[in-house]
């Protein structure tokens, strides 16, 4: 007896013989076995032995399983035992196989055999596999076997460590020179809202007039064109900018203007919610060829449901390593240092080449799963890039914010790893710990001769909306610098500002006295302006004495209602007369109403006024991606325990029908149809119905396809059986006439 690969029918016969545990072990490890449950043991082993099945299977197994599921699928094709160590390891790994439905004992199938000598009893005891996992395992990009891959998971022990300031300092600079891209861009769709290409999406030419307007370059190489696209897709990804479908332009939305004045821990965090839940492809990938541009962004090209997977599969791993070397390092002080765990090499003016990424990440990634791995190495390095662009990855290691975000995600570990309210939380978890990171706003800026102000630090959100309305910004970052000219100051008297309320706001922010020929540019541009200024108001009051009115303006109730002052008497503000009306006498001062009667309670100011002011963290968490619109839907990775039980014992029940059929031949079904199509030789069927009887039929495959085989019977008739219900296939080598078979396709 020797291990030749499994057919149909035994392994039907091998799968009956499993108990309750061993059945609901396998379908719980191969879920797709359940979509729709197996009505019998015939059906379960077709779905067992399928291509698609296996293929899926695969995709599961670590580079030690394959390793020796190919080392027992070479010796079943040279028919001897395989060569593998006989250690715990081995042994631990040969059982996952076998609860899989990747190995099978021939022993199992015959065990009931009294004549069987010592010989043959040994041979039945060799591992066998599955006939279609042959040639499934040999269609994989590298074989793998016992001997030419590790059968431990590569760590990062070994590798170099990285300074921890290095990894922090370098998360921040990424974290902030984010938000500013993010602000910069916002405010350039703001003005003007990114048109589409007629079949969709944001190209070249309108990439790279936004890089321009947003002073990324004034000639903008595909470097440069491909981080606008960038950002387009991270930004519409978080909802800060959606599709007018009036006008077929992308502008920036309503959570925008939330998200400009969001403190910048909030900002990050909404960011990184969205690049976590995107089922999008990298997005600094280019077109298909080597040497193309950057493709269109904004596109449903790039929809990619498995995006959210691989993100987290990659700082999964990149925690584990980092969290094994710290536990493996002998003193506390090493501990501390996270070790390098890639290198990337992506070239800004050539497409990145075959190592792009290299080190432990990839080597571990390669192992934990080398199928899928093999399947998406070219999208790795660019998101290994977007996580480095989010402060999640530094200087090859990972940063003290991706082990937050891991962290937030561990406390959850009861859900999947990339369930959306697991993701929220772990967001949340970081953007507190960037929250005790990031260094404080500033309001005090340095002003220099040559017209350049330079913040002490990173500015507040009301300071940089102020100089962005007067200044150039001339470098982007954490401390950007602005520059004065007079085409600028002359947008802020357009804006509204007037020559000595910009000489007061320079006096009020500026470390030292306002250089002179800063002042003599104001005057000169106030001087040369030509305009008139315009505003609005909802309800305005009149206070002729002085001291009154400071104290009106200065109320922080009557501030809340945007109270301001147009002449030294008349002061405006943004609410009803009815609600200024109101407010004045809570807090006791007279008015007298001038005008119609009020506008309704339920007004636009009043809702505004209603607003808190500060939102929880859960309103920066993203739930569901705006992407999630489009029809992209993914499998769930787990099978419910219910269902399982309720198709075990669903196999119960048919095990005598089904079971138990009576074949005598063992072959490859498939392999033998396909060598009669293309010879035209007859052949011997056995076929089970719906009820489990057997019927034998003779004749000539003239086609196999989409799991149909047509037989042309001796007289003439054409049959169509389901191959999954053919138990065994023999060549009629007698060649003799075939019997009459009537076609009786089973369901």
């Amino acid at each position: 007896m020797s291990a030749r690969p499994l057919g149909m029918a035994p392994l039907a016969r091998l799968l009956a013989r499993r108990d309750d545990d061993e059945l609901a072990a396998l379908l719980t490890s191969r879920p797709d076995l359940l979509r729709p449950a197996p009505a019998d043991f015939t059906g379960l082993a077709v779905r067992v032995q399928s291509d698609m099945s296996l293929r899926r299977c695969l995709q599961h197994l670590d580079a030690a399983q394959l390793a020796v599921l190919g080392e027992v699928a070479a010796a079943v094709e040279r028919d001897a035992a395989p060569e593998l160590p006989a250690d715990a390891r081995t042994a631990r790994i040969l059982a996952e196989l076998r609860a899989r439905g990747l190995v099978f004992d021939r022993a199992e199938d015959e065990a009931g055999s009294a004549d069987a000598d010592a010989t043959a009893a040994a041979d039945s005891a060799r591992p066998t596999v599955a006939a279609n996992l042959l040639g499934v395992l040999a269609d994989l990009p590298r074989p793998r076997r016992v001997g030419e891959t590790p059968l431990d998971p590569p760590t990062a022990a070994a590798a170099a460590t990285v300074p921890p300031s290095l990894v922090r300092n370098g998360a921040l600079a990424a974290v902030t020179e984010l938000l500013s891209a993010v602000e910069d861009l916002l405010g350039v769709l703001a003005e003007t809202p990114a048109a589409t290409l007629r079949t969709g999406g944001v190209g070249m030419r309108e990439l790279r007039r936004l890089t321009v307007a947003r002073g990324a370059a004034t000639k903008p190489g595909d470097a440069d064109v491909g981080e606008t696209g960038w950002l387009l897709e991270l930004t519409a990804a978080a909802g800060l900018i959606d599709l007018d479908v009036d006008s077929d332009r992308w502008a920036a939305s309503r959570l925008a203007r939330r998200w400009l004045q969001a403190p910048r821990h909030r900002r990050h965090q909404l960011l990184v919610s969205a690049w976590l839940l995107a089922p999008r492809s990298p997005l600094l990938v280019r077109g298909p060829h080597p040497t193309a541009r950057p493709a269109p962004t904004l596109t449903a090209e790039r929809q990619r449901g498995d995006a959210t997977t691989l993100r987290m599969r990659l700082l999964a791993a990149a925690g584990r390593l980092t969290e094994e070397a710290s536990s493996a390092s002998a003193s506390d002080e090493a501990a501390e240092k996270p070790p390098q765990l890639y290198t990337l090499r992506m070239p800004d003016d050539a497409e990145p080449g075959a190592d792009a990424l290299a080190g432990p990440l990839l080597e571990r990634l390669a192992w934990e799963a080398p199928v899928p791995t093999d399947r998406v190495s070219g999208v790795l390095p660019p998101m290994v890039r977007e996580a480095e662009r989010l402060g999640l990855l530094a200087a090859g290691a990972l940063s003290t914010f991706g082990r937050a975000l891991l962290d937030g995600l561990a406390a959850d570990s009861a859900e999947e790893p990339d369930d959306p309210g697991s993701l929220a939380r772990g967001a949340a978890a970081l953007a507190e710990r960037l929250a005790e990171s990031l260094p404080p706003l500033v309001e005090q800026v340095h002003l220099q001769s040559d017209l350049t102000a330079v913040p002490l630090g990173a500015p507040t959100p009301d300071l940089a909306a102020r100089l962005d309305q007067l200044a150039e910004k001339e470098t982007r970052g954490g401390a950007p610098t602005y520059r004065f000219t007079a085409a600028s100051l002359q947008r802020g008297l357009s804006a509204g500002w007037t020559a000595e309320g910009i000489r007061a706001f320079l006096a009020a922010h500026a470390t030292a006295e306002p250089p002179s020929s800063l002042t003599t540019l104001i005057d000169d541009a106030a001087r040369t302006w030509r305009g008139v200024r315009i505003g609005g108001a909802s309800a305005w009051l009149l206070e002729s004495d002085p001291e009154a009115r400071q104290a009106l303006l200065d109320h922080p109730e009557l501030r809340r209602l945007g109270l301001r002052p147009l002449t030294e008497q008349v002061l405006v503000c943004d609410a009803s007369p009815a609600e200024l009306s109101r407010t004045l006498k809570g807090v006791g001062v007279a008015a007298v109403d001038d005008d119609a009667p009020a506008a309704p309670s339920g007004s636009a100011a009043g809702a505004a006024e209603a607003r808190p002011a500060e939102e929880s963290a859960a309103a920066w968490s993203l739930i569901a991606s705006p992407w999630q619109r489009t029809p992209v839907r993914t499998l769930s990775a787990d099978a419910d325990p219910a269902a399982v039980r309720r198709a075990v014992a669903d196999l119960r029940a048919g095990r005598g029908a089904s079971g138990a059929a009576a074949v005598t031949e063992d072959s490859d079904v498939v392999a033998l149809l396909r060598t009669a199509v293309r010879s035209g030789q007859p052949v011997r069927l056995h076929r089970v119905d719906t009820q489990g009887r057997e019927h034998p039929a003779r004749g000539v495959p003239t086609a196999l396809n989409a799991g149909r085989v047509r037989l042309r019977t001796a007289g003439g008739e054409e049959a169509v059986l389901l191959v999954h219900r053919i138990t065994a296939a023999t060549l009629d080598d007698a060649a003799s006439t075939p019997e009459p078979h009537h076609r009786q396709e089973a369901r």
